[in-house]
């Protein structure tokens, strides 16, 4: 009896696990999830992305283009005088200046006392003369003074000495120096010019150039002495007087 009721009780379990499978097998199979494409997640996500921005963009003002004013470039033109610019401060002063041609016009002639290469002995004084011409418009007046314009001062008085003289247009005129020849032997080389009333230098320069040195003596000519020579005497026949008859 026992036994009996232990297989009745085994066959209502297989009754009732072949009841659960057949009603388990009924129901409709869940639908199997799809696979995710990569491309497809990145391009979906670029197209959000661009319609958030397109959203926003259209959500602010617009900004208004302001023409900005074009800077106009002037050309200066050169011009014949001298432009000079002067700062002071924050001001720009602009003057225009135009330098003059000097009216004074002078011409050398020549040397009159010294040569170009005289020896002359240490420590002398001598005068060199310059002759030149005014071969311009102006009166050079007693005011135009007479510049050092290089080399040595040469024991000269000054190097600006005056004129001390007028001098017409197309006049000639000597010009002339004292000076002091070195102690030392060498050559020595003084230049001067003419300069006018405003220091301003016209024509051409004039120089003095010289040796200091012993100069050369002149060699004396050997004569022969006189000889006196005997001049023979000549006796003179005197006329004998011729009796008168």
């Amino acid at each position: 009896m026992y036994k009996k009721s232990k297989n009745t009780s085994i066959i209502y379990i297989l009754l009732a696990l072949t009841f659960m499978v057949m009603i388990s097998s009924c129901q409709p199979a869940a639908p199997a999830e799809p696979t995710l494409d990569a491309n497809m997640i990145f391009t979906q996500a670029v197209e959000t992305v661009a319609a958030q921005l397109t959203k926003t963009a259209l959500s602010m003002p617009t900004a208004t283009n302001t023409a900005q004013p074009t800077a106009t470039e002037t050309l200066a033109l050169p011009t014949a005088t001298a432009t000079l610019l002067i700062t002071q401060g924050t001001g720009l002063a602009t003057s225009t200046a135009t330098v003059a041609p000097n009216p004074n016009k002078m011409e050398f002639i020549g040397d009159v006392t010294i040569p170009d290469g005289q020896v002359i002995p240490p420590g002398a004084k001598f005068i060199k003369t310059w002759k030149v011409k005014n071969v311009g418009n102006t009166t050079w007046t007693n005011t135009y003074r007479i510049r050092l314009y290089a080399g040595d001062l040469l024991g000269a008085s000054s190097v600006n000495i005056l004129l001390g003289k007028e001098v017409k247009p197309n006049e000639e005129t000597e010009i002339s120096i004292e000076f002091t020849a070195p102690t030392r032997t060498g050559e020595y080389f003084s230049m001067w010019i003419l300069s006018d009333e405003d220091e301003a230098n016209f024509g051409v320069p004039f120089y003095v150039k010289f040796v200091v040195g012993v100069p050369a003596s002149a060699t004396p000519t050997a004569t022969s002495p006189a000889t006196n020579t005997p001049v023979p005497a000549t006796n003179t026949p005197e006329p004998t007087a011729t009796p008168t008859t």
